[in-house]
């Protein structure tokens, strides 16, 4: 069965327009873009943005929903070899780097859209995929809710909230830890929690 080919013309096109939103998302608010501000930096007219978009919440959607696609299907694969890794190393597990790294490849969409502008849509979306990384991960190395410290559902919430906030420190600080040193402290914070000896057991 034959896949129809995307027009290269068409993803070109498509190519600029994200960027160029992307651009103006980092200069001012969502509010304050028209379409036509979009084309003029997209060096095209008008009447070509609407030819692939509704409007520019339609075009903002989309990067949304593609970034997150991507996002979901690159670090997926990496999750399901968890049982086989041996947390004791001294290395980050594959699917935490791969979360950086997605991040940091499209390091000024993330940017523009969940730091400079916190867009709500990304957000939840980002939030949601978060939750699925953690629950997935939890189940996997503690299926059994007697060995948790407190409810499973609290920890999840407690650990994916910590989660999107140090990603979107990572990104205010300009990405300025490897993907690799910021995938092992996390992950390391996430199982271990912050000490390496218990401080309530030091005190005399």
């Amino acid at each position: 069965m034959s896949t129809k080919r995307k027009d290269p013309r068409a993803v070109r096109t498509q190519s600029l327009l994200k960027r160029a939103f992307i651009e103006l998302m980092e200069e001012r608010e969502f509010e304050q873009i028209t379409v036509a501000d979009i084309s003029e930096r997209a060096t095209v007219k008008r009447a070509t943005f609407y030819l692939h978009y509704k409007d520019k919440t339609d075009l903002m959607n989309q990067c949304i929903d593609e970034t997150l696609n991507d996002l979901h299907e690159k670090v997926s694969k990496q999750v399901s070899f968890l049982g086989n890794f041996d947390f004791l190393e001294d290395q980050p597990h594959p699917s935490f780097v791969q979360l950086f790294h997605q991040i940091g490849e499209n390091y000024p969409f993330y940017r523009a859209l969940l730091v400079t502008n916190r867009i709500p849509t990304l957000t939840s979306g980002l939030l949601a995929f978060i939750h699925e990384f953690i629950s997935e991960g939890m189940n996997q190395m503690e299926p059994n809710d007697q060995n948790l410290t407190a409810n499973r559902e609290l920890i999840i919430k407690y650990v994916e909230s910590a989660f999107l906030e140090v990603i979107i420190w990572w990104i205010e600080k300009g990405m300025h830890l490897s993907e690799e040193e910021i995938a092992f402290q996390l992950m390391n914070l996430s199982i271990k929690g912050p000490y390496i000896h218990n401080p309530m057991k030091d005190r005399s």
